[in-house]
């Protein structure tokens, strides 16, 4: 079985698993942990060969396209698939040191590895359809850990997440059927092909305008962004930190697949329309940042922000900017994933995450503090962080291609994303009015902030080898532009019956 396979086995095997072995059971949460880490061996098992053949194709069943299910893997999705197992492993670390052994519900931890398969099958997936069954996958894992935990009146701040999720892959559908009829095929290699043959199609350009929407939604921009600041604030810690650091960036990433790898690239008025969405959503997210006056608010909105970063990079379209988005995805899923688990940290210290009632912090966990701003400063933007360096990459292309007005917004966003994080530092931190909690499990504690301090120290290897990560972001990018190199890939794959 190739690495690709296996991307999609361990996490499906490990949820059957786990549910036979009991859901929180020991030998379940040994399975638990297993699983991320041998997802993330396969995955950089992966970017390394990646980086060298560009694609590597699985056949599902032997099969050759366009007869067969095709599974694909280039630098830009193996990287997604590094980053995302990260993330699934610092979550489920998170959640085992959170509780004891039978006290966490039974069905969270195989859910999240029905979440992870979808995730991966996002990655790996070569043909609309079987990303809309990827998609469907994780939203359908989703929902349930969205409502497993959640009772009372919380509970209706998910509607909004199922109802606009349930609407995009309804109109997901209904366009995935359209490109077939349009293209005769929903093979990503074919749809490239003979969408290339038709220069100047309408019908081209409406596909690519209705498959923008969607990926739009499920990234979380402007207009259809209500349902992630309502949805995620109710989540548990570690599942919010999975769902903020990767939900959305599949939609980005899906993004990025169709109009790098799929569509024409001379769709300048949809580039420049995502650019311009992206610029409005980036002031509008961070707007909303400010206005929450907790931490999980205010860390939900900035999700919308900062993603705006990355589509913007997008509607730029030029090698450098896509690059930038790449670097930026990278950056952004491990910062975020953090800054949640830090929040979590906090508000189990002062027993709260109010800033009104949160405070003392910075005595209490000095540690704690020092994770939170580094991170902070990063999801800013800040030198020599990494957030900076792929805003950096950005504001250098929307200068080269005059638009200042967006690079304008994103420098605005940036210096607003800064206030606002100052404002959880002093008053969770620096302010010495909070209480802190005592019998909050001091070994507990420390345990969710040594997974804390691992993913920072990513976060800030990241900025400071920024060049060789830059390399692979302009890798991915080179790869991702060059459509005809996929149709190559699944031709040969074809061809042995099997990638090895």
């Amino acid at each position: 079985m190739t690495a690709i396979g296996l991307m999609l086995v361990i996490p499906l095997a490990a949820a059957v698993a786990m549910l036979v072995l009991g859901g929180d059971s020991r030998a379940s949460r040994a399975v638990a942990l297993l699983s991320p880490v041998a997802q993330l061996c396969a995955a950089v098992c992966l970017l390394a060969r990646t980086m060298g053949s560009g694609w590597v194709v699985l056949p599902a069943g032997g099969w050759a396209a366009p007869h067969g299910i095709a599974l694909a893997v280039d630098p830009l999705a193996a990287l997604m698939l590094v980053v995302a197992g990260v993330t699934v492993l610092a979550g489920t670390a998170y959640s085992l040191a959170e509780t004891g052994v039978g006290m966490g519900h039974p069905l969270r931890l195989p859910l999240m590895q029905f979440l992870s398969a979808g995730i991966n099958l996002s990655f790996c997936t070569a043909d609309l359809f079987n990303l809309f069954v990827a998609f469907e996958v994780l939203l359908i894992a989703s929902y349930g850990l969205l409502t497993l935990e959640t009772g009372g009146r919380a509970a209706r701040h998910a509607f909004p997440y199922v109802a606009l999720n349930a609407f995009g892959s309804v109109l997901f559908f209904c366009v995935a059927g359209l490109a077939y009829a349009r293209f005769g095929s929903l093979g990503f290699a074919d749809i490239a092909r003979r969408a290339g043959e038709m220069p100047g199609d309408p019908g081209v350009a409406v596909i690519a305008v209705l498959l923008a929407c969607v990926f739009g939604l499920k990234a979380g921009l402007f207009p259809l962004y209500y349902w992630l600041p309502r949805s995620y604030p109710i989540l548990p810690v570690p599942l919010a930190a999975v769902f903020a650091g990767l939900l959305t960036k599949v939609g980005v990433y899906a993004l990025i697949r169709l109009f790098a790898t799929v569509m024409p690239h001379d769709l300048a008025g949809i580039h420049a329309a995502i650019a311009w969405v992206s610029g409005l959503t980036m002031l509008l997210g961070v707007i909303g940042a400010i206005s929450r006056n907790f931490v999980r608010g205010i860390l939900s909105f900035h999700i919308l922000s900062q993603v705006a970063f990355m589509t913007l990079a997008l509607g730029f379209f030029t090698p450098l900017s896509i690059a930038a988005a790449i670097f930026y995805i990278a950056h952004h899923i491990v910062v975020k994933s953090s800054l949640f688990l830090v929040g979590g940290v906090a508000a189990r210290l002062n027993g709260s995450d109010d800033l009104k009632v949160m405070g003392n912090l910075w005595v209490a966990a000095p540690w704690l503090g020092v994770i939170f701003l580094a991170q902070a400063l990063s999801l800013a933007g800040l030198p020599p962080l990494s957030g900076f360096w792929g805003k950096y990459a950005i504001a250098v292309v929307g200068i080269g291609k005059g638009e200042y007005l967006l690079v304008g917004a994103s420098l605005l966003a940036g210096a607003l994303t800064l206030f606002s994080m100052l404002k959880i530092w002093l008053a969770a931190f620096w302010r010495m009015e909070g209480a802190v909690v005592t019998g909050a499990g001091e070994g507990r504690t420390r345990a969710l902030t040594w997974v804390c301090a691992a993913m920072m120290s990513l976060s800030v290897g990241i900025g400071l080898f920024a060049e060789p990560v830059m390399r692979v972001a302009q890798r991915a990018a080179d790869v991702a532009l060059d459509p005809g190199g996929l149709a190559v890939a699944i031709d040969a794959a074809g061809g042995k019956g099997a990638a090895r």
